[in-house]
């Protein structure tokens, strides 16, 4: 007796086609792009992931989701408590700098193009606090504002820092892309979320 298959749709190629309804996840037939499948702990619906994909969140009822080894989806930080630990750095950053912390020594507090590499790399951490609001004319602000952090560490020789907030730019980019007019939104939060996360001086 043949066995009763589930019928998917490739979310990239948009061709509908069988697999074992058991199945962790498939190779489009047309596309040949690979998927896995995660479910959602608070509504029990299945989409459709990246493999290796550390992080996600529901479409369905909006709850972020983290990842362990097996494939088996938690719950994450609920977002407002992601944006409230964000401003939380920067009003400690902020409180700093009035306070003077270690420019307390210098002559004059007045910074300059010579100033140190904490300068920009802390002013990537307060314009990161835009990102997490999630919406287009904030993204915006803050792609332009980091996109001159990344020429400030560069200035300053720190390549590496530079080319991790280059990656949260592109993330942003693509992000934009997917809330304008469609794409993989997953795959894009996804992005976004693993280039925030290798921000890990904040």
């Amino acid at each position: 007796m043949s066995r009763l298959m589930a019928q998917v749709t490739c979310p990239q190629c948009q061709t509908r086609q069988e697999i074992d309804p058991d199945a962790d996840g498939y190779r489009c037939i047309v596309c040949a792009a690979t998927w896995s499948f995660v479910r959602c702990t608070v509504c029990s619906e299945r989409f459709h992931t990246r493999p290796g994909t550390r992080a996600w969140t529901c479409p369905n009822c909006g709850t972020p989701h983290g990842r362990n080894r097996r494939g088996i989806s938690s719950p994450g930080v609920p977002v407002p408590m992601l944006v409230g630990a964000i401003l939380a750095i920067g009003a400690v950053i902020a409180l700093a700098q009035v306070l003077g912390g270690d420019d307390a020594v210098r002559p004059s507090p007045t910074p300059s193009p010579t100033s140190p590499i904490a300068d920009p790399a802390m002013k990537v951490c307060r314009d990161l606090v835009d990102v997490q609001l999630l919406r287009v004319e904030a993204l915006g602000r803050a792609a332009d504002a980091l996109t001159g952090d990344v020429d400030a560490l560069r200035g300053l020789g720190e390549e590496e820092r530079a080319n991790v907030v280059d990656d949260v730019v592109a993330a942003i980019e693509s992000y934009q892309q997917v809330a304008q007019g469609g794409g993989d939104t997953q795959t894009a939060t996804d992005q976004l979320l693993d280039a925030l996360n290798a921000v890990d001086w904040c």
